[in-house]
């Protein structure tokens, strides 16, 4: 049985942890990554409410092993993430997402193999320390 975490005191609680916050949608909490200036979504959230858990989409990019098969790449993906799959993280969806261009459609500049892994979490404190986690693994695979 999970517990009722507040999304307020989540946001306030991954934010007091040193964690940076890039957006929060309905019960869910996204977070970010910088990079120079720069602040980019993570690939890692934290939802509260009634069902709590921590998610983090980790991938491969097609232009890093052009030679590769799709299956390859997620079996790549998976390998890399065995730290948050022995941590009780579960594969909940994959994909392998064309990124286009923004000005022409039709160009396509790469394709990400995704694989979105996910961990039922009870308590803010337990969420926070599975945030903590899912930032520090490795989630852009080089094959």
């Amino acid at each position: 049985m999970f517990s009722l975490i507040d999304i307020k005191e989540l946001k306030r609680s991954l934010v007091t942890a040193g964690l940076e916050v890039f957006r929060t949608r309905g019960e869910e909490v996204h977070l970010a990554e910088r990079q120079n200036v720069q602040l980019m979504e993570a690939g890692v959230r934290v939802r509260g409410g009634a069902s709590p858990a921590v998610t983090v989409v980790v991938r491969a990019q097609r232009n890093d092993a052009p030679s590769l098969a799709a299956e390859v790449m997620f079996d790549a993906v998976r390998a890399r993430s065995l730290g948050l799959t022995d941590a009780g993280y579960g594969e909940v969806s994959r994909e392998a997402r064309e990124i286009r261009s923004v000005s022409d459609a039709s160009q396509l500049l790469d394709v990400w193999f995704e694989v979105t892994l996910q961990r039922a979490v009870v308590s803010t404190d337990e969420a926070v320390t599975e945030a903590r986690r899912a930032i520090a693994a490795e989630r852009y695979v080089v094959p």
